[in-house]
């Protein structure tokens, strides 16, 4: 009877290893408890708050970064505006209207494409009549009776005990794409690594790029669904080789080390030493905190946190 009792248990074992970033997902939503919002007023370091909640931040010309630093994971959009049309990168969470926001900052018709379709950079996608999407076929494969829905392991409803939502594609943009928003023209990269389908935009002449959830200060999350080391390091390789050592990283989670909230960026160094940090953990030459997910340091603005390497992370 114990041989059969310690067999159950060793397969549970196995099970849940193989299985862990789903398990680590679904026990995360389901015991997990954080305050939405925190009760109490932000100090930032940069720009002017709104409606007491969201941040705004121009970031260049025509440029802005609207952050929600008291919700809980700092979330950070960007608004990006040409002579005809604004991009949003990402539509923030949903906690607040940010279609509010961006309407103080231009008139003019406003595309929003999501950096992935984690809930807390698609909760807010309601609020927005066009949307962009990167043209690849598993994407393609999710829309139904003209609508696009996101999986349960992309958009990760258990987290906050959300309704996925589901919205028309206005545009689709091919892996190395433009998007015309007159006068200014940015590209959309596909960058896997946290998720497989992510995007980052390009716009060369300002010398900005817009990472998403891919790089930012404090944690890096490649340990949920999705999420692969082999992919980060083979988009950390191409980012390195094809983008300017000039341009700056415009991240989606706040903050930098020693910064109050404001808009959080990087420089093509940072992303050097994720890449660096990257072939040290998958070659076993740097030791980890915790057992899931694993820690691992990259330099003083970043920790990169992943799963175990038989689960592709």
């Amino acid at each position: 009877m114990f041989k059969y009792l310690a067999a159950l248990v060793l397969f549970a074992l196995v099970l849940a290893g193989a299985y862990a970033p789903y398990v680590f997902t679904e026990y995360y939503g389901a015991f997990g408890h954080h305050e939405i919002v925190d009760p109490l007023p932000v100090k930032i370091a940069r720009g002017r708050m709104v409606d007491d909640y969201f941040q705004v931040e121009e970031i260049a010309p025509g440029a802005w970064a609207i952050g929600e630093p008291r919700y809980y994971q700092q979330n950070y959009s960007y608004l990006v505006v040409g002579h005809d049309r604004a991009l949003m990168i990402d539509a923030g969470t949903g906690t607040r209207n940010i279609m509010s926001v961006i309407r103080r900052l231009t008139a003019l018709p406003v595309t929003v494409i999501p950096s992935h379709l984690h809930f807390d950079h698609t909760g807010g996608i309601g609020a927005f009549s066009s949307v962009a999407m990167l043209d690849v076929p598993e994407l393609r494969a999710e829309v139904h009776d003209g609508l696009f829905r996101p999986g349960r392991y992309e958009f990760f409803p258990m987290a906050d005990r959300l309704q996925t939502p589901q919205w028309r594609v206005s545009q689709w943009v091919k892996p190395g794409g433009w998007i015309e928003l007159g006068g200014r023209r940015v590209q959309v990269l596909n960058t896997p690594g946290h998720t497989p389908t992510s995007v980052m935009v390009f716009d060369p002449a300002a010398k900005m790029l817009f990472t998403g959830d891919y790089i930012y200060p404090t944690t890096l999350y490649a340990f949920s669904p999705g999420a692969s080391l082999s992919a980060y390091r083979q988009t950390a390789a191409r980012l390195l080789a094809t983008i300017p050592a000039d341009v700056t990283l415009w991240t989606a989670h706040c903050c930098r080390a020693g910064e109050d909230a404001a808009a959080p960026w990087l420089s093509m160094k940072d992303l050097a030493d994720l890449s660096t940090a990257l072939c040290r953990v998958q070659r076993g030459e740097v030791a980890s905190t915790g057992v899931y997910p694993r820690r691992f340091p990259v330099s003083r603005q970043m920790t990169l946190a992943t799963g175990f390497p038989w689960t592709g992370q």
